[in-house]
């Protein structure tokens, strides 16, 4: 017990709510213990009854909430009708490019790791595949509006998936920005157009 680091376990345990519901039972547990260590068997009966119950009860009201933040509805991703009211863009806003100095991500890019990217923009809209030494390895789909662009990727082999903001850089041959994948640490976005 001594050689514990209790703010690392508090932690780890704090990031999903199994964690949390472990976390709370053993706090009552001690708690529990060092206040009805001499009282009658009777008594603590009673409080152990009372100290499951409730246990029960957060740990039903906590599996419950994670249930339904996962049944949520997925996003619609169909592109809206001509006619219909258009929703606010999550990017941020800036000006349009004029019609002469338009850029557009099709072409295949590279991040200089072993990495290269094959993009199609139709408007608006990207999409691309990973290719690894000649090989799909993954796909994306996102926006560009200006020079800002966001789109989500998923991994073929284990099904990952992240999201990735960046810049256009003025000449159309850069984009700057970072990747997340879940709840991960956030790491540094640098794409080249190649042709």
């Amino acid at each position: 017990m001594g050689n514990l680091d209790f703010p690392k376990v508090i932690a780890a345990a704090a990031v999903s709510p199994l964690g949390v519901l472990s976390l709370l039972v053993l706090v009552i547990a001690m708690i529990a213990l060092s206040f009805f260590r001499r009282s009658g068997d009777s008594i603590k009966l009673v409080v152990f009854g009372g100290l499951l119950l409730s246990a029960v009860g957060f740990g039903t009201a906590t599996m419950m909430a994670g249930q339904s933040s996962a049944n949520a509805p997925e996003p619609d991703h169909t592109p809206a009708p001509e006619n219909a009211p258009t929703a606010q863009p999550l990017l941020p806003s800036s000006p349009a490019p004029s019609p002469g100095a338009a850029a557009s991500m099709t072409g295949l890019w590279s991040s200089g790791d072993g990495f290269s990217f094959r993009f199609a923009q139709t408007g608006q809209t990207l999409t691309y595949d990973t290719i690894e030494n000649g090989a799909r390895t993954g796909s994306g789909k996102g926006r560009i509006e200006g020079r800002h662009v966001a789109w989500h990727y998923v991994v073929d082999a284990d099904g990952q998936s992240g999201d990735c903001l960046g810049t256009l850089s003025g000449d159309g041959r850069m984009v700057t920005g970072q990747c997340a994948s879940g709840g991960g640490k956030p790491w540094d976005l640098n794409l080249h157009k190649q042709d």
